[in-house]
């Protein structure tokens, strides 16, 4: 998600372009698997979609509160209005699109092409939850097709609908605000792990998902960043002997089934390995995360694009591929469609951007420090 070149980052658009990668990786693995096409897993990377967006949310959560300390520092207070108005600019414009092509694709076109309606319940009730930023609760209660990796939007936005508020209360005590949130907020990870709580298995989903530890360990590092920069730089945290063990630690998650991945301390502990990369890839010269090359600045700066639009083009795909019968060639093909859907979600991304949510960054711009 692109920002303003007066808060620019050093490396963080090429990491948020990886974020999104796995995801429309993960995806497309999963479509392979639908079309019986690639019925197993050749690398766990082909399945850490999930990751992807957990990386999103730490990601985000550093931001927001690097920035959230520079308005602290410069202002003495955090105007909360002038957040939301940059929330909705950089988020709502493309969110509420996606909506209506997820409207107009499977209300309209999934029932020419099928011959049978796509949602088998009130197409209100779903819709009334996208309008409410609830897109994860619409998620764990219906099936939701290509608007389902919406639910994500719907966590942020949750998220920051009370974290700019509680900065702007604790501006003075942020770091004990930090620490406190990440620590009731694993310890409601682990009550709903172990099943404490009988929740319906759908609403538990909702609950599982919203993963707001993730953003407050994010946010954990951009205070570091803003606070400590320079004596954390001087720590072995930013040695290269700790960052090559940081990208060791990431490829082993990349590419060996690790056992216990999808338990919650594991969740916790790649969140801290995705923070001290992102500290490190911003905040140190020298890094050996050397991020800041193009093309992926660019393929970063149209991450927000590619998550939002890689749905529609997979859905396409998997509708065209379907054609085909008795594939002979289920590695070439499953190249192919990886290719296609990579390419065609650039193109999409990178036309959406510069034709429709440049404007509403120029906008949002003007609300920025």
């Amino acid at each position: 998600m692109s920002i303003s070149n007066k808060n620019y980052l050093q490396g963080l658009n090429s990491l948020r372009f990886f974020a999104a990668f796995l995801v429309i990786i993960s995806h497309g693995q999963l479509s392979l698997i639908k079309l019986n096409i690639n019925k197993g897993h050749l690398f766990p990377i082909f399945t850490r979609g999930g990751d992807g967006v957990e990386f999103f949310f730490v990601l985000s959560g550093f931001l927001i509160t690097y920035l959230l300390s520079k308005e602290v520092n410069k202002t003495g207070t955090i105007s909360i209005r002038e957040f939301y108005l940059r929330r909705v600019f950089r988020i709502w414009p493309l969110y509420f699109l996606i909506i209506i092509i997820g409207l107009i694709v499977l209300c309209g076109l999934f029932p020419t092409l099928f011959h049978k309606p796509y949602f088998n319940f009130p197409i209100w009730k779903w819709l009334v939850l996208y309008i409410l930023f609830l897109p994860n609760l619409a998620a764990s209660l219906y099936p939701m097709g290509l608007l389902h990796p919406l639910w994500s939007i719907g966590v942020e936005e949750q998220f920051y609908l009370f974290w700019a508020p509680i900065v702007k209360l604790f501006k003075n005590k942020m770091l004990l605000a930090i620490l406190i949130f990440i620590l009731l907020s694993s310890i409601w990870q682990i009550l709903l792990e172990i099943k404490i709580f009988q929740f319906e298995e759908r609403l538990n989903g909702f609950f599982v998902f919203q993963k707001f530890y993730a953003m407050s360990i994010g946010s954990f590092f951009g205070y570091a960043l803003f606070h400590w920069k320079k004596r954390i730089q001087k720590s072995f945290i930013c040695n290269k002997y700790f960052q090559y063990l940081l990208l060791f630690a990431v490829l082993i998650h990349l590419f060996y089934f690790v056992p216990y991945a999808n338990f919650f301390l594991y969740k916790f502990l790649l969140a801290i390995i995705f923070g001290l990369i992102i500290f490190n890839t911003v905040s140190v010269e020298n890094t050996i995360f050397k991020m800041e090359k193009q093309p992926l600045i660019y393929l970063g700066t149209i991450s927000y694009g590619l998550y939002m639009y890689h749905m529609i083009v997979d859905y396409v795909l998997r509708i065209i591929f379907s054609k085909f019968s008795n594939v002979q060639n289920p590695i070439l093909f499953s190249i192919i469609y990886f290719l296609l859907l990579i390419l065609m979600t650039i193109i999409i991304a990178g036309f959406s951007f510069k034709y429709f949510e440049k404007y509403f960054l120029k906008i949002k711009d003007k609300h920025t420090l």
